[in-house]
């Protein structure tokens, strides 16, 4: 997974911020870009999908980027739930991207075709699937099934230990 492109943007929800999302992030710095754009989705709603704020994905995400000793910038990106318009709604928040100099990382299909369809043609390139989802660990922190403590940072760990 090589590109020339200069940016590299993620959009995801991060919800819980785990190792799997590092190792991605780690697979993107090594595909040749030079600058992560980070867009944290929020979706403006505490449910069982989203049990963190995005201000939250934020402060947990920021040390463990900071760890990787690599450019990048972060934000956070509200829903506005309409494809055709999302990728200019994601240029407000990263006004210099182009579809010459950024590349789209995604395994998520609706955010792939919001960035490939209606208009845009930005590159798009898929990373390896990790066995582990937030999804998984989302259902295990609900169960109290402790095997989810390995699978995130420790300071995911230790934050979600104290909210609980």
């Amino acid at each position: 997974m090589k590109t020339n492109k200069q940016f590299a943007l993620i959009i995801g929800r991060f919800q819980p911020p785990c190792l799997h999302h590092l190792e991605f992030i780690k697979q993107v710095i090594n595909s040749g870009i030079k600058e992560l754009l980070i867009g944290i989705g929020d979706a403006g709603v505490i449910d069982e999908n989203n049990f963190l704020t995005a201000i939250q994905v934020k402060d947990l995400l920021t040390p463990n980027l900071d760890q990787l000793n690599f450019p990048y910038q972060i934000q956070i990106i509200p829903d506005i739930h309409n494809p055709p318009k999302y990728a200019d709604h994601v240029k407000t928040f990263f006004p210099f991207i182009t579809e010459s100099n950024t590349c789209l990382f995604t395994d998520n299909t609706y955010t792939s075709d919001c960035f490939t369809n209606y208009g845009h043609n930005f590159e798009h390139i898929i990373q390896t699937i990790f066995p582990i989802r937030a999804t998984n660990i989302r259902q295990m922190i609900a169960n109290n099934d402790l095997a989810w403590q390995s699978l995130v940072p420790q300071n995911v760990v230790e934050f979600i230990k104290s909210i609980k």
